[in-house]
């Protein structure tokens, strides 16, 4: 249900003007396409009509007209448009410059993977649900634990890890050797 909860647009924690793989965690501002076509607002049906809501997708970043990828389109980031003529289009938003790949104990680790070894996807490093804990972004200021992203906040040797969803409290990550 819609709690009447106010958003944050301005919070910032991490860099928005950019985005990695299909750009399903963007919250930049950018609300015009890659063509320079002004993005329709989500909870607006005109002038395209279309199911992609605030409502039926909440943990999609749905704000005004920004552009996002809430059914994870592997072209990035996209909007409905203002122009009866084009549905939509992507928006061409920058890709971030991360570290996707990394070596040894993984401590320098930015990309975005977010699923354990074993599948499991991670839980966001912000929330204590369903596991709790205390690697935190406040208490590990330097270590990037956006998202769900995983990293290695207190260098274990065996690399990059996170929080998982499921029943096993945490477990390691698959990343890319450089």
């Amino acid at each position: 249900d819609y709690c009447g909860v106010r958003t944050c647009p301005n919070v910032n924690v991490m860099n928005i003007d950019c985005a990695n793989g299909k750009q399903l965690n963007y919250r930049g501002y950018q609300s015009k396409t890659s063509k320079g076509k002004t993005c329709q607002a989500w909870n607006s049906q005109y002038p395209q009509k279309h199911d992609k809501t605030p409502a039926r997708f909440p943990n999609s970043g749905l704000v005004t007209n920004y552009c996002r990828n809430p059914t994870s389109v592997s072209g990035g980031a996209w909007c409905y448009t203002t122009d009866r003529a084009t549905r939509w289009q992507f928006c061409g938003v920058q890709t971030c410059s991360l570290e996707s790949c990394d070596s040894g104990k993984q401590i320098n680790y930015r990309g975005d993977l977010s699923q354990t070894r074993n599948g499991v996807t991670c839980q966001a490093w912000a929330s204590q649900y369903p596991q709790s804990h205390n690697k935190t972004p406040a208490r590990f200021p330097n270590s990037g634990l956006v998202y769900n992203y995983c990293r290695n906040p207190t260098s274990v040797s065996a690399g990059a890890w996170c929080y998982t969803t499921g029943s096993k409290r945490w477990d390691y990550c698959n990343v890319p050797k450089c």
